[in-house]
């Protein structure tokens, strides 16, 4: 009895193989650079991918073409070195084409799973969105008295105060932000923008002597931070960061016209109420404290009442701290909770993606690998053998 139908066409499946890969590979590289993959085209017209990286998924090709040529080598050598009547009782016809199509659907199963997790993407559409617009005003307070170590022997208060900034910047989400710095008058650092980035070089460059005139002009402050929002209909909000020393005119009027324009007041308080000397020159240590007109030590103490105050009477919130860490979260709850200004009718250009595509070919040919895998429903499989 002939065991040849015991046995896989070896060459031939490898044939099979080679040229199934020839002719895929071939084809697809042929498909993408019609679509724009390797040309400079414009990018909404070019054919991408989110995750490319996923494509190198694809060399797991190899070492299952491998398994399967492997388990096609053994079954042939147990057949070839069993005898007639082994052969008989213990093995059973095999079929070349059907293994070969096994193989193929599997494979082409798993490669366009793999193009469909790589997300491709080709052409754009509109897409009609809500936006949520708000822009914010950080109010700094860089008196001298913002010198003064209260809180911390390493850090002043100006250095804490930044380090807030910094700490809420890194938890805006698209919100403008703009800085006014203040002392005895008030200026424009840096205008309303969304660049989080230069807003944080700003902010490191920030000193108590860029305003030589020296005091605590809160007024002046809320003044010039309400001329730096935008004319758009947007949510507006000032965050006034302060140890609460205020040496000028009493800001009641710009703190209703506040109210009046709607625009949304947060005070953080910086210090402690034990307060801290100023030195004269924070640079140089080596030149003591200032004094007042007696020659006594002038004692720096944090205003809470005061700061409290300027948020009751702008409709917001005041929060203090002492710590050189400051704790930002009933701050951030307030901006959280602002109310947003949403801008209907807006329309976005986004790419489209295309994974649904290789994933229902990928889909189609899983159930092609089951329907012929006699361990599954092998319903083709019994076709073939007929």
């Amino acid at each position: 009895m002939s065991k040849q139908k015991y046995i896989f066409r070896f060459k031939l499946i490898v044939s099979g193989i080679l040229i199934w890969e020839a002719i895929f590979w071939v084809l697809y590289f042929l498909l993408i650079n019609a679509f724009g993959l390797f040309s400079e085209s414009s990018v909404g017209e070019k054919l991408a991918y989110k995750t490319p990286s996923v494509l190198g998924l694809l060399f797991f090709l190899l070492p299952i073409v491998g398994v399967f040529l492997y388990n096609i080598i053994q079954n042939n050598r147990m057949a070839e070195n069993a005898t007639a009547s082994v052969a008989r009782s213990y093995l059973r016809p095999v079929s070349s084409m059907s293994a070969f199509m096994k193989y193929f659907f599997f494979r082409n199963a798993f490669v366009f799973l793999v193009i469909a997790m790589a997300q491709p993407v080709f052409g754009t559409k509109k897409v009609a969105g809500t936006n949520e617009s708000l822009e914010l005003v950080v109010a700094l307070d860089i008196s001298n008295s913002m010198n003064a170590q209260d809180i911390s022997e390493d850090f002043s208060r100006l250095d804490i105060s930044k380090r807030a900034i910094k700490q809420l910047i890194n938890s805006l989400h698209g919100e403008k932000l703009g800085i006014c710095l203040f002392a005895n008058s008030a200026y424009v650092q840096l205008p309303i923008t969304n660049d989080y980035g230069a807003a944080k070089l700003f902010i490191d460059d920030i000193e108590t002597n860029m305003i030589s005139s020296q005091g605590t002009n809160i007024d002046a402050a809320l003044r010039v931070s309400m001329g730096m929002f935008s004319k758009q209909k947007t949510t507006k909000g000032i965050i006034l960061i302060t140890d609460g020393e205020n040496h000028e005119n009493s800001p009641n009027q710009t703190l209703k016209d506040i109210q009046k324009e709607q625009i949304q007041l947060s005070v953080l308080g910086i210090g402690t109420k034990k307060g801290g000397l100023v030195p004269k020159d924070p640079n140089r240590p080596e030149m003591g404290y200032k004094t007042d007109a007696r020659g006594k030590k002038v004692l720096s103490k944090l205003n809470e009442k005061f700061i409290r105050s300027i948020a009751q009477k702008g409709g917001g919130k005041a929060s203090v701290t002492s710590n050189e860490f400051p704790n930002l979260s009933t701050l951030l709850t307030e901006i959280s909770q602002m109310k947003r200004t949403k801008i209907d009718n807006l329309e976005f250009d986004i790419k489209q993606e295309r994974f649904r595509v290789p994933l229902m070919i990928s889909i189609v040919f899983w159930i092609l690998f089951l329907l012929w895998s006699r361990q599954y429903v092998g319903f083709f499989d019994k076709l073939i053998r007929k």
